[in-house]
């Protein structure tokens, strides 16, 4: 479903903004082309590792991160391998957690969440450093059982998709983050402004700058 949804996004407007986040001063903006080719590389990430297709992925970072764009890169790509998404640590065999998160599973990634994808200055214990991404290939990959689309134990719950740019600030973990800032503009022609720990003052110059249609 999103993955399916996003190639066809790229199709057609690859070029146009898909993911804007802002934290702090820091702005990074991803177009649906960016997004997803991370997706890719992310996916043949997990690939490479050695993991099964369709086994389930504990993302921490949806927990810990939600709304970050690496989280929802992390969540894009479990689904294009097949593999149902739980937001927290439940036991799965794959983790993937933020910085200082030392929680550990048979396969980790740790992500320094730097703004320009860079590691960790330390090499993380006991974990794959999420920067290997980049020594993966951008072949778009998808299992062979078919993408997923399942969320803490569960069918994710049905989206509409929306052709308008909204903002979201300090979003909360849960999946309705999930389907506001990533399905349901993938599902259309929308974006998202993902704005985390601004002011009231810079939140209004955010959204008058991005020109988004939730005010």
């Amino acid at each position: 479903m999103l993955i399916s949804a996003l190639q066809r996004r790229v199709a057609a407007h690859g070029p146009q903004p898909f993911i804007t986040y802002y934290q702090g001063d820091t702005r990074i903006e991803l177009s649906a082309i960016t997004f997803a080719n991370w997706v890719d590389k992310t996916a043949n990430l997990i690939a490479d590792l050695g993991f099964d297709d369709g086994e389930p992925i504990d993302v921490a970072l949806a927990e810990s991160h939600p709304g970050h764009w690496v989280s929802l890169v992390w969540i894009a790509a479990a689904w294009q391998r097949g593999c149902p998404v739980n937001a927290g640590v439940t036991g799965a065999d794959f983790l993937v957690v933020g910085p200082g998160d030392d929680r550990r599973a048979e396969f980790t990634v740790a992500c320094s969440l730097h703004p320009l994808g860079l590691g960790f200055p330390t090499p993380p214990e006991n974990a794959v450093d999420y920067r290997d991404v980049f020594t993966q290939p951008d072949l778009h990959d998808v299992a062979l059982e078919g993408e997923a689309y399942e969320w803490d134990g569960a069918p994710a719950p049905a989206v509409e998709g929306r052709d308008s740019r909204v903002l979201l600030r300090d979003p909360r973990p849960g999946f309705d983050v999930v389907a506001e800032a990533l399905v349901s503009p993938a599902l259309g022609l929308g974006s998202t402004v993902v704005c985390v720990g601004v002011s009231d003052e810079q939140a209004a110059r955010i959204a008058a700058d991005e020109r988004v249609n939730n005010g």
